[in-house]
């Protein structure tokens, strides 16, 4: 897994996330992968989704070029996120301001 992308989940392990695993879910050429998370906050047991989005330019290689988060397994590439980071964007921004952000809008403890 790209080191931007443990650097994320490290992240959103220490505000609340436990990392559960990729789901088992079919692929398709938009996602590489989706990983889920599980709230040890309150509401303990929340779960969330790291939707590894490919670049839609480069199809046939699956290259990850951003991270959408959602509270439900994405169904289709036009799924409303949460938010979304771009790889290049992890190096780039507050990750603890980001996940604090998405805390709020799904926890209640904090």
């Amino acid at each position: 897994m790209d080191i931007r992308i443990n650097k994320l989940l490290d992240i959103f392990q220490k505000k609340g996330w436990e990392f559960v695993g990729s789901i088992d879910t079919h692929s398709d050429w938009w996602f590489s992968d989706i990983l889920q998370l599980n709230s040890i906050w309150r509401p303990v047991g929340t779960q969330l989704y790291l939707t590894l989005l490919t670049d839609p330019q480069i199809r046939d290689k699956k290259i990850i070029w951003c991270v959408a988060v959602s509270s439900v397994i994405p169904g289709s590439r036009h799924q409303l996120f949460i938010d979304q980071l771009t790889l290049n964007d992890i190096n780039k921004i507050s990750l603890s301001a980001f996940v604090e952000n998405i805390n709020k809008s799904v926890l209640i403890d904090q």
